[in-house]
C-alpha cells in the first residue's frame, strides 16, 4: 500500500515533478500544500504517514522556527507522523536549526534541496518501515 506523503512546499513545480514521479512509484501518494498556514489543517484532513516541510529560501515562511512550529502542530494532532525538514544546503541558519531539531526529536529526519529523488525516496521508505519484534 502507498504511503501518503504531505509536502509543505513553496515551491510548486518542486511539489509537481515528485507528485508526478510517483506515478512511476507505487511507494508513495504525494499530496501537496503550498499555503504554509493551512498546513496543519490539510495534515489533519489527509492523514500522512510523513510531512516532509520546506523551510524557503525566500518569503514569509523563510523563517526556520515558523517551519518548525508547523511539525509541532502536526505532531501533536498525528503523533505517528514522521516529520522532515528539506533546506538549503547554503541557508546556514535553516541547516542548523534543521540538525538541531533532529538531535533533539522535534523532526524525524532532514534533507536537503541537493539530494536525488532516490535518495528522499529511500529516506522516506526508512521512516515508514515497520519494525519486527
Amino acid at each position: 500500500m502507498a504511503r501518503r506523503v504531505l509536502l509543505v512546499m513553496s515551491r510548486k513545480i518542486l511539489s509537481d515533478a515528485l507528485i508526478a514521479q510517483t506515478s512511476y512509484d507505487t511507494r508513495f501518494n504525494f499530496l501537496a500544500e503550498q499555503n504554509y498556514a493551512s498546513a496543519a489543517l490539510t495534515a489533519e484532513a489527509c492523514s500522512p504517514e510523513i510531512t516532509v516541510v520546506e523551510i524557503p529560501e525566500s518569503g514569509p515562511w523563510k523563517s526556520a522556527d515558523k517551519c518548525l512550529a508547523i511539525c509541532s502542530v502536526i505532531r501533536k494532532q498525528l503523533p505517528d507522523c514522521k516529520q522532515v525538514i528539506l533546506c538549503s544546503e547554503n541557508d546556514k541558519e535553516s541547516y542548523h536549526a534543521a540538525i538541531n531539531a533532529k538531535q533533539e526529536n522535534k523532526i524525524d529526519d532532514f534533507l536537503f534541496y541537493d539530494n536525488s529523488i532516490h535518495y528522499l525516496f529511500s529516506k522516506l521508505e526508512a521512516l515508514t518501515e515497520k519494525k519486527e519484534a
